[in-house]
């Protein structure tokens, strides 16, 4: 069953659009691997993700650190541990081993919270380590939002193929969730429009 009020944690975010400034990554198969390694402790709900992030990720990045309290604000287990997939990610490469391309930094804020909030909200990530197809999601998700392109892949591909693979495009209630939340920004623009051309009216000389 989907997750709504995850998923509007997610929309919340207001993210850009994460097909833009993409740039060469680690192959799909070499993050799947790396997924099916996740360490327990890393999913361990008695650990604290926001203490994770700053001793896997250096305590300056401020934006990382306050994507990993937004994810601990959620309360949700499945939150907790889609976060703590991505922060193993990031981890093994010191710990297991760099990947062929490293991962990027300065989007890893962007793919804490949709691992953390839009995955999670229809797909737990105890799949992600247990099942190939939900891995190669969490996988394709995680590298999108990470700003990169799967190795050997260019962007038609990949697109294709996690749109063959989204969950949560799939899921009926998460959907609808999407289309209100357009609805309301278009209602909430032109009332913002609108007092805008009635301010610009009234203080208009005559």
């Amino acid at each position: 069953m989907a997750d709504e009020e995850l998923f509007e944690a997610w929309l919340d975010e207001e993210l850009d659009d994460a097909w833009s400034g993409l740039t060469p990554g680690p192959s799909v198969d070499e993050v799947m691997a790396r997924i099916s390694t996740t360490p327990s402790w890393f999913l361990d709900h008695a650990v604290d993700i926001v203490a994770l992030a700053g001793d896997v990720l250096d305590a300056s990045d401020g934006r990382f650190l306050a994507a990993a309290r937004r994810v601990a604000a959620t309360g949700k287990a499945a939150a907790r541990q889609g976060a703590g997939v991505v922060l193993w990610l990031v981890a093994s490469q010191e710990l297991a081993g760099p990947f062929s391309t490293a991962l990027r930094e300065d989007r890893l804020d962007r793919a804490l919270v949709t691992l953390s909030m839009r995955l999670p909200a229809v797909v737990d990530p105890s799949l992600w380590v247990e099942e190939a197809e939900r891995r190669e999601e969490a996988a394709r998700t995680f590298l999108l939002w990470n700003g990169q392109l799967p190795a050997r892949e260019d962007e038609r591909n990949a697109r294709a193929l996690l749109s063959r693979l989204d969950s949560a495009a799939r899921a009926e209630a998460l959907e609808r969730a999407r289309r209100d939340r357009e609805h309301r920004s278009e209602i909430r623009r032109r009332l913002e429009d609108a007092r805008a051309r009635e301010a610009a009216s009234r203080y208009s000389p005559e």
